[in-house]
Parts: C-alpha cells; sequence; structure tokens
C-alpha cells in the first residue's frame, strides 16, 4: 500500500470511528460547564416541556408518577442534579446557581424551545435560577413546597439544627423521624421505601455543601433573583405553613398560591392525582399567557 492510500484509508477508518462513538453518546446525559455528567431521562413529545427538578438528598425517581402521567401530553423531563441519583459529583461548587446552569444545560442539550420549570424543596431555587439563565424557553415556573415567606431570614443558629437534623435523617433514616418531620403522612411504608430506595448506597458528597448553600441563597440572592423573573411563578405548597403571599406578590406580582390540605412535604406523592390536576391548570394558564402576550 502507498502512502496516498494508508492515508485515505486511515481518514476513512477515523471518520467511521467518530460517527460510530457520535452515534453512541448517552441521549440522556448533559455535561455541566464545569464538567459534570448530568443524568436525565425524557419520555413523551409536546410542548410546553416540562421540567422536573427534586429536592435535597433526593433524585429524579422522586417524579415518578408525574412523569409517567405528563409524557402522554408534553415531554416531561426528569433531571439528577449533580451529587445526587446518577449524576455525577466532581464538583467543588455547590451553589444553587450552579445547579441552575445544570438544569439549562439539560434543556439546551435537548433544544428545547418552550419549558416550564417545577421545582421541588431545594429544586425550587434551583428552578428559579434556571429561568433566569435561559428565559427566552422558559414559560413558566412552578415551586412546590418551598419559600413560604421569602422576606424571613434564617439565622445561623436555626442552619445549623437544620444540618444536624438533615444530615442525621440521611445517616439513619427512620419511618417514624420522616413522619415527624412531616415529609410524608400517607402510603407511610410505601413512601418510607421510597425514600431508602433514594438515598441507598449514596456518597453523600456535596449533601452539606448545596445544604448549606441553599440557605445562604435565601438569606442572600432570593429576593433579587426573584425580581428578574420575566414568567409567571406559581407555588403548590401543602397547609402545614401558612405561605406570605403578600411577600412574594412584591416582588413577583404575577404570584398565585395553590394549596393542597392534608398533606405532608412530598405533596405529591400524599395527593398524586390532586397534584397533577393543579400542575396542568397551571400549565394551561402559562399557555394562555405565552399566546396572549404573543399576540
Amino acid at each position: 500500500m502507498n502512502q496516498r492510500n494508508f492515508l485515505l484509508c486511515c481518514c476513512i477508518i477515523f471518520t467511521i470511528l467518530f460517527f460510530y462513538s457520535c452515534s453512541n453518546e448517552p441521549d440522556n446525559t448533559a455535561a455541566s460547564a464545569d464538567g459534570v455528567n448530568i443524568v436525565f431521562d425524557k419520555q413523551g413529545d409536546g410542548e410546553p416541556a416540562i421540567i422536573f427538578v427534586h429536592g435535597w438528598a433526593n433524585n429524579r425517581s422522586i417524579w415518578d408518577e408525574q412523569i409517567k402521567h405528563f409524557s402522554k401530553k408534553y415531554a416531561a423531563v426528569a433531571v439528577d442534579l449533580p451529587g445526587f441519583g446518577e449524576s455525577g459529583n466532581n464538583r467543588s461548587n455547590w451553589t444553587v446557581k450552579s445547579f441552575g446552569d445544570d438544569v439549562a444545560a439539560v434543556i439546551n442539550k435537548l433544544n428545547l424551545t418552550q419549558v416550564v420549570l417545577v421545582g421541588f424543596s431545594m429544586g425550587a431555587p434551583v428552578v428559579i435560577e434556571a429561568a433566569n439563565k435561559i428565559p427566552e424557553v422558559v414559560i413558566g415556573v412552578v415551586l412546590v413546597d418551598n419559600m413560604h415567606n421569602i422576606e424571613m431570614k434564617i439565622p445561623p443558629q436555626m442552619v445549623s439544627y437544620i444540618d444536624s437534623v438533615f444530615m442525621d435523617l440521611v445517616k439513619n433514616p427512620t419511618n417514624e423521624k420522616l413522619i415527624a418531620g412531616g415529609f410524608y403522612k400517607k402510603n407511610p411504608e410505601q413512601s418510607y421505601q421510597r425514600v431508602l430506595s433514594m438515598i441507598k448506597d449514596t456518597s453523600r458528597i456535596g449533601w452539606r455543601k448545596s445544604l448549606h448553600s441553599t440557605f445562604q441563597w435565601h438569606n442572600e440572592h432570593c429576593i433579587e433573583s426573584l425580581k428578574q423573573i420575566q414568567v409567571p411563578i406559581v407555588a403548590i405548597n401543602t397547609d402545614m405553613q401558612p405561605t406570605n403571599v403578600k411577600a412574594f406578590s412584591k416582588y413577583v406580582p404575577s404570584f398565585q398560591l395553590k394549596v393542597i390540605q392534608g398533606t405532608g412535604h412530598v405533596v405529591m406523592w400524599d395527593a398524586t392525582e390532586e397534584f397533577n390536576r393543579l400542575l396542568e391548570e397551571s400549565i394551561q394558564e402559562f399557555k394562555k399567557r405565552t399566546s396572549y402576550t404573543v399576540k
């Protein structure tokens, strides 16, 4: 084989290997800005796409019922934030803003053009940051049982107490502790097993840092980030504690509260059908507003 033919052969082989490797790249992962592998599930088609973001110490499986339900009509995407579920944990910056960038990376990977962001617990501030990162594609934000009083500051002694309680809970979980903490109220044994499956064999790398970063965000960045939001915000909360609607509306005039009675923190487990109904109602409200704005 002469040199020309050899080089030609090498080029052909390289091209085949390149396209083969591209075609075999996982289609359920995205790369964060700092190189962390972010795993997500996408089911269904249709706009808007619904992006589900879990809370602290859990993962995308917390949304299983919602993915099953909403994927019949929309593209439904559940994300594992870095440090949780199957996503990587090779990062040093565990801030809420970084998590917001991670969600935006998934949306960009999927080339989505119209999305509703749904964030549970710690995921609530995360989706606010994501909405500010890519405002051109977000038509609405749904916060699930968090940010009940955005003007309340969390003192250091309270942060320390919550840290000790939460870290003990993930290290030594019991059904009694979860029920006493109001995590769930219905189907306790089934819910307890779901919790165990989410925290079993986890490294917990970054968990304490992300917990403290969430408190810091509430104290230092919450209001300023809310002021930047360009779309309506809906909160679907339990009735375990009141939501200061007046305070929220000062910064987001379109804010709307929807309460589900008699549920624990994981409201979408305790009242799945009612939660799905209220979320669908909110999606339709976002779509209607977007259609009106475009006209």
